[in-house]
């Protein structure tokens, strides 16, 4: 009895002795004082012109944001947004325009969002516009840009490529005052964007997005990709090249005076719409038609799948990941897509879908679980019911 209390003892005064050995200093870090955040760019494409104003995070503030909404992002992004300032655009001609807040005229949507009604083919090329906010605390915040040359691209252009063997070549006019040109290629997954001082791309088919953590590709069959590429001015440039150290807090480059953020401005001289396809050679891939034969087929709120392989599985016991587009049914007073994005997995038979909202992966509307018998994939909507049955067309 005795040996063992001295044992555990022992073990008791070795625990304690490791615990204090590897305890380290604790500094307490003063919280600090929230600073002004702007994002702006002028855009020669853009109807308004649109500047975000907020607070950056200190710790302050405890935030619960419901889901992302375009129409307030920054109070749906887990954003401090400041509402009430006085936001001003001086004009290279002296004239000043005023800002509305989208909360003051949108029922409360839209704190912090500050727009102009000055349309982009008013925007002068290489002459100066400078921008005043001052907050209800008086604070102020100033910042200016100077619009590159270039003529703005409005309408896109429709092209097809087949991911497996095309690639996307893309070339536009020369803009001497613009700094550099700024690549975006919309995906599911998020963009992919890049610099380039060139005036020509090439974009392979199975092109891998660097901008994603899992190296997706860029291109997904069956999803419509918009491709742009826009002049830039020293401003746009600088801070999204810069990156913000998560050890000094050092790194972005920042010409707002009075706080921090970007104030810049770009001309888009390149508009492409691409549309995605591929070989499909597997059982799962193919266009699937609603079986309206049946009046439960009234239903469906989705009347055609196409359908392609986007990766398959790298071994087996694994699923195959599924791209491709859906047909929503129309009904009054619907005013989304009419050909939506999809993305979805298949194995032994079994099928998922997600729907989406429009062509991210952001926002998915409903999910169809469905299986694959021969030419017929029948199946539930979680949110849609079911069974409904779709035919191989």
């Amino acid at each position: 009895m005795w040996g063992c209390a001295l044992r555990s003892k022992s073990l008791i005064i070795g625990l304690v002795a490791i615990v204090a050995a590897c305890e380290l200093d604790k500094t307490a870090i003063p919280r600090t004082d929230p600073q002004l955040a702007l994002h702006g760019v002028l855009s020669a494409s853009a109807a308004t012109q649109v500047v975000l104003l907020e607070r950056t995070r200190s710790g302050r503030v405890y935030l619960v944001a419901p889901s992302f909404e375009l129409e307030d992002p920054i109070g749906s992004d887990e954003g401090i947004a400041e509402g009430g300032a006085l936001m001003t655009l001086i004009a290279p001609d002296s004239s000043r325009i005023v800002a509305t807040e989208d909360a003051s005229v949108n029922a409360g949507k839209g704190k912090g969002v500050y727009r102009f009604f000055l349309p982009g083919s008013s925007l002068q090329r290489n002459a100066t516009y400078r921008l005043v906010a001052i907050t209800t605390a008086g604070e102020v915040l100033t910042a200016e840009t100077s619009v590159p040359d270039g003529t703005a691209a409005l309408a896109p252009s429709l092209g097809n490529i087949d991911r497996t063997k095309d690639t996307v070549v893309l070339s536009w006019p020369a803009s001497p005052s613009a700094r550099s040109y700024f690549v975006r290629v919309e995906t599911p997954l998020g963009p992919r964007s890049f610099f380039t001082e060139d005036t020509t791309i090439r974009l392979p088919g199975m092109l891998r997005n660097a901008d994603v953590e899992d190296l997706p590709h860029v291109f997904f069959p069956g999803f419509t990709q918009p491709v742009t590429v826009s002049a830039v001015d020293s401003n746009y440039y600088d801070w999204y090249r810069s990156h913000n150290d998560p050890l000094s807090g050092e790194g972005l480059i920042n010409r707002v005076t009075g706080g921090l953020g970007v104030f810049g401005s770009l001309v888009r001289l390149r508009f492409d719409s691409v549309r995605v396809t591929a070989p499909r050679t597997r059982a799962v891939e193919g266009t699937f038609v609603l079986d309206a034969s049946s009046i439960s087929s009234l239903a469906s709120g989705y009347l055609r799948f196409d359908i392609w392989v986007e990766s398959p599985a790298a071994r087996s016991g694994q699923s195959d990941a599924l791209s491709g587009n859906a047909r929503p049914r129309p009904v009054i007073g619907y005013t989304g897509c009419l050909v939506c994005g999809m993305l979805g997995s298949a194995r032994d038979g079994r099928v998922e879908l997600a729907l989406l909202k429009d062509w991210s992966g952001r926002d998915t509307v409903d999910v169809f679980d469905g299986t694959l018998q021969a030419d017929s994939l029948t199946g539930f909507f979680r949110f849609g019911g079911g069974p409904f049955r779709f035919i191989r067309r």
